[in-house]
């Protein structure tokens, strides 16, 4: 299956605007992965996850911990906190169900998209970043302009200062961070800025 089969298939449950959000992910992450020089089958592999990443996003939050629980997913407290944090995890799961969507790369992107995860590789990290910096999405918070520039030149670097940025916002708004979301930034860190 590809990303426009996958789109047209989830289509149905998303409301107008998230409908509005994916296609502009997927637009980004065509973009990004043409800039960075990702080859076709990395290429197909992100806009399928982009295609399928925001399938629960619109889902109660009660409604995702009773999936996560039906399905034995360990629920993280800060998950349990915030169920939304879940929508990834569980998205990933019912893509590979319901969507017969197989491939493991596409599956663990969209399942740590909220978080990143330390194994992303570059493609991984422009989906990654094509779902934070989508247009919309910096409108409503402009801080995210400068991940945008950055994403552009340096995937990684644009990584690290959306956790950075994202660890700040919730602090200030008295929310403990996703313990997968510190271990990106710190692998980042690892890595480098570069």
């Amino acid at each position: 299956m590809d990303h426009q089969e996958l789109r047209r298939l989830i289509a149905p449950e998303l409301p107008e605007g998230l409908r509005a959000h994916v296609d502009g992910v997927i637009a980004l992450a065509d973009e990004l992965a043409q800039l960075h020089g990702v080859g076709d089958g990395a290429r197909q592999r992100m806009l399928l996850a982009a295609a399928g990443h925001d399938l629960l996003r619109a889902a109660e939050p009660a409604d995702l911990l009773a999936r996560a629980e039906a399905r034995g997913i360990k629920i993280d407290p800060v998950e349990r906190a915030t169920p939304l944090l879940l929508h990834g995890v569980v998205g990933a799961a019912e893509l590979c169900e319901r969507f017969d969507v197989r491939d493991g790369w596409v599956l663990h992107a969209v399942r740590w998209h909220t978080s990143g995860h330390p194994d992303f590789d570059t493609a991984a990290w422009l989906f990654f970043l094509a779902d934070k910096v989508e247009p919309w999405k910096v409108e409503r918070w402009p801080a995210l302009q400068d991940v945008a520039t950055t994403a552009r030149t340096s995937p990684r670097q644009a990584a690290l200062r959306y956790l950075d940025l994202n660890l700040e916002r919730g602090a200030a708004a008295g929310r403990l961070p996703h313990p997968m979301a510190e271990q990106s930034r710190d692998a980042l860190i690892g890595r480098g800025r570069s």
